[in-house]
């Protein structure tokens, strides 16, 4: 591969928050995107249900990679993603959003056999 091609690199997706700690103090910035769970009643308060953390921008081998790690199923997420957010606050750039995580068009236009 020659240094002006391109290749999409998906992102690695650790198992373990202290893993993910330990890169995001080496990422460019950290996007944590919460996803919401909304009862079906109009007073019901919507809980967190799932959050993603990304690392981007972390170089292994003078690559730029992203690593995730998603934590769901947990009691209390509330409360638990406050105080990973404060941390991680601590240790980098702070972002919500998201991540776009597949491969562009083209790239899968031209690996259409």
């Amino acid at each position: 591969m020659s240094d002006e091609q391109t290749a999409y690199i998906p992102p690695v997706l650790l198992q373990n928050l202290g893993d993910f700690k330990d890169v995001a103090e080496e990422a460019a910035v950290i996007v944590y995107n919460p996803e919401f769970y909304i009862g079906p009643f109009i007073d019901d308060e919507p809980r967190m249900r799932k959050l993603t953390l990304s690392a981007i921008g972390v170089l292994r081998n003078g690559i730029p990679l992203t690593f995730r790690y998603v934590i769901d199923d947990v009691r209390d997420l509330d409360r638990i993603a406050a105080e990973i957010l404060r941390d991680l606050e601590h240790r980098g750039n702070v972002v919500r959003g998201s991540v776009e995580t597949s491969r562009p068009i083209g790239e899968l236009l031209a690996a259409w056999p």
